[in-house]
């Protein structure tokens, strides 16, 4: 069984190919990028629904077929709902290792003793918070 993002691309692709048209063509007629279009038409992503009602109109595609089960699925999202968490968890991991980073400096009675330890304690810092958001960002 298709999955919805090989009905679109089928769909495209032939209705595209019917009208004539290259990619390029198409891809100039609806001011979507040439890359978008081949992504589309190689299944690879789900247009957004925006794109997907430019295409419909230039090729004269009927939604109808691939509305009886919805274009947004679980699995092919086209906004990945967890992007709103992750950015929720990046700014507050921002604020909040600053704040305890500078916590332990003002409870720590001897260091920094110098300028070079208290730029290398916030390298260390800046780092650990790098690789945390790397890793929220990766999944």
């Amino acid at each position: 069984m298709p999955t919805n993002k090989e009905k679109i691309a089928e769909l495209v692709k032939s209705q595209r190919l019917a009208k004539g048209y290259t990619q390029q063509q198409l891809a100039d007629m609806t001011r979507v990028s040439l890359r978008s279009i081949q992504r589309i038409e190689n299944g690879e992503v789900i247009p957004r629904s925006y794109t997907l009602t430019i295409l419909a109109e230039q090729l004269e595609l009927d939604l109808q077929g691939i509305s009886s089960t919805p274009i947004l699925s679980n699995n092919e999202a086209i906004f990945n709902s967890n992007k709103p968490k992750k950015m929720i968890i990046s700014v507050g991991l921002g604020i909040t290792i600053p704040l305890l980073a500078a916590a332990f400096l003002s409870q720590a009675p001897h260091f920094p003793e110098t300028n070079f330890e208290s730029f290398i304690f916030w390298a260390g810092t800046i780092i650990a918070y790098v690789i945390i958001l790397l890793r929220i960002w990766k999944q």
